[in-house]
């Protein structure tokens, strides 16, 4: 059966089907022109969308009329698939209502809320173009003072100069007229902090490749002059059970060489004692000092600096007294020690971390490339394998080298071409890296044995030892 405009609702109904609808209205013959299953779309209060009261075997969300047909089909077939979007953000009324009810931003769809603060609220989102799913801090600008919108600024700022896999990674800034929204990587495996408070203290051998991972990543923001200020366990993520990522870099800044701070900042339990006793500290060794706060809460379940108020956890800071179960290993209880120097002249630095004893198995992470392609970088055949295969998926996108130059890498993350660009650097670097940890010692060549293939020349050893063992 098919529905049929009633004679009384014939005005509502979409106009180039007016006049057959009114000669239809009592038979039971349907328009030529229209599907046998077409149910035309009815008014309601949302402001023309379907409210789906017709029959239930055809619930639809759009008119067939707003379906492209003929020459808007061929032109939209004619499209690449990023010409396709921006049409579709310029004139697609579902799109405009996406972006009125807060379901699209840019090229990005958002979903589940992940998380909410006081003047932010954090969603996941889809790339339109890429599907790589991502995460969307949204920030309304009405309730963010001068104080949050400067540390808003030194957060992009410091994530613009990292590119590490243990780094959350920054992909693009949508801004609009009332709301802020960070695109970043999307890390959905909870924080270590919950890890360890619901699974309880992890084994030596389980921390330490996390911990590595930690240290590899503020390794890399010490190298570029960055420090952290904020580490600690609710502020590391994971990305999948055996990746985790640094994350919230509102507390972070740029500082020169020998450069002293005088910001207070970060969580008590994981503050130095310089931040309560001196008027300015060294940054670097502040991070450190927090670095081993987190492995002796990773190695034994709690905090070792505990008191029932601020006041109390503050004494014992500033005396650094500390208590290392038995089982905690000697090796890990030195190196615990050591970042734990209530001395920040005595204690040790990130590259003392990354070259102790108990780290000696561990393996740190690799940068991946800048994030600009005309940096200038030492291996040009990463580099040139990178953007080969990052021009092929740009290519099919149909976004061009000309284009993203057209729209300046100096505008860093806030435009479209260079967000796409980024997750789709990030795609490709991602799979390398997993290529690589999973080839450990990658076979040599054929062109680098002297009789071929090493396939080859196994069976002949093989053969040989088979031939003397049947001697034998």
């Amino acid at each position: 059966m098919v529905a049929r405009s009633t004679p009384d609702r014939k005005e509502d109904n979409v106009a180039e089907y007016n006049s057959e609808a009114e000669s239809e209205a009592s038979g039971d013959r349907r328009p030529e022109h229209v599907a046998a299953r077409y149910v035309p779309t009815q008014r309601s209060d949302d402001g023309g969308y379907p409210n789906h009261h017709h029959h239930e075997a055809f619930n639809r969300t759009v008119s067939a009329v707003s379906l492209p047909v003929g020459k808007q089909l061929k032109d939209m077939s004619d499209k690449t698939m990023y010409e396709r979007a921006i049409a579709q953000l310029d004139s697609d009324p579902l799109v405009h209502k996406e972006v009125a009810l807060g379901r699209r931003i840019g090229f990005y769809r958002l979903g589940k809320e992940l998380g909410a603060g006081n003047f932010s609220k954090v969603k996941l989102g889809v790339h339109q173009l890429t599907k790589e799913k991502v995460a969307v801090k949204i920030m309304d600008k009405a309730k963010m003072d001068q104080k949050a919108q400067k540390l808003l600024m030194r957060e992009i700022e410091s994530m613009e100069k990292m590119n590490h896999p243990n780094i959350i990674k920054l992909f693009e800034c949508v801004e609009t007229l009332t709301r802020v929204h960070l695109v970043v990587e999307y890390a959905s495996g909870g924080e270590l902090y919950t890890f360890v408070h619901e699974r309880g203290k992890l084994s030596e051998a389980d921390a330490k490749p996390f911990f590595a991972q930690i240290v590899s990543a503020v390794a890399h923001m010490h190298a570029r002059n960055l420090v952290h200020r904020d580490i600690k366990a609710e502020n590391v993520m994971f990305a999948n059970p055996a990746t985790v990522k640094l994350v919230d870099f509102g507390f972070s800044c740029q500082v020169q060489r020998d450069q002293l701070l005088e910001t207070f900042c970060g969580s008590p339990p994981y503050a130095a004692p310089e931040l309560f006793r001196d008027k300015s500290y060294c940054g670097e060794l502040v991070d450190v000092w927090a670095l081993g706060v987190l492995l002796y809460f990773m190695l034994v379940g709690v905090t070792p600096f505990k008191g029932e108020t601020v006041a109390d956890m503050k004494v014992m800071i500033m005396d650094a007294k500390f208590t290392l179960p038995e089982y905690i290993s000697l090796m890990a209880g030195e190196l615990i020690k050591s970042m734990l120097r209530p001395d920040f002249e005595k204690r040790a630095d990130i590259e003392y971390v990354k070259k102790n004893f108990w780290m000696r198995d561990c393996r740190f992470t690799k940068s991946y490339l800048s994030i600009k392609a005309n940096v200038e970088i030492e291996d040009e055949a990463e580099k040139t394998a990178v953007n080969d295969k990052v021009w092929k998926i740009m290519t099919s996108f149909g976004i061009t080298p000309e284009m993203l130059a057209e729209n300046n890498l100096d505008k860093g993350p806030r435009d479209s071409i260079i967000g796409t660009y980024r997750i789709v650097q990030f795609q490709v670097q991602h799979e390398m890296a997993k290529a690589a940890k999973e080839k450990d010692t990658p076979p040599a060549s054929s062109s680098s044995l002297p009789n071929g293939s090493p396939a080859k020349n196994n069976n002949r050893k093989l053969k040989s030892r088979s031939k003397t063992c049947s001697i034998l």
